[in-house]
């Protein structure tokens, strides 16, 4: 009999302390993590809103010195001619909401609206 309970106690788990320990620091640390993923995510959406933006005011940039070269305009081209050839080349789509100059795109199931100014060739976005 003194065999069988000393094989007993010589197998040792886990104790009910330590597992509880366990689950209370793993959820300490979705609690920070989790948090910080979602502030990611959305500093990436914004970041790629801003890098449209860019890509529109540089390709407002190229269009004016494109119209401009060929004599063909001497101010910023309108949306639509941007939007044709100059943003397509940069692979941006974007869908036309309430007229010319002001436009949407879904960026990480986020909505971002586009306002382009043709007569500066400027650009600005927001939620």
């Amino acid at each position: 009999m003194q065999r069988i309970t000393s094989t007993i106690r010589d197998q040792r788990g886990f104790t009910l302390i330590e597992i509880i320990m366990v689950i209370v620091l793993l959820g300490i640390i979705a609690a920070i993590a989790i948090p910080k993923y979602i502030d990611l995510r959305t500093e990436a959406a914004d970041a790629t809103a801003s890098g449209i933006v860019g890509a529109i005011v540089s390709s407002a940039s190229i269009g004016y010195a494109d119209l401009v070269t060929h004599n063909t305009a001497s101010t910023f081209p309108n949306f639509t001619t941007l939007d044709g050839s100059y943003l397509q080349a940069q692979n941006i789509t974007l869908t036309s909401i309430a007229g010319e100059g002001v436009y949407w795109a879904m960026i990480g199931g986020v909505t971002y609206t586009f306002t382009y100014t043709a007569g500066t060739g400027n650009a600005v976005w927001g939620k």
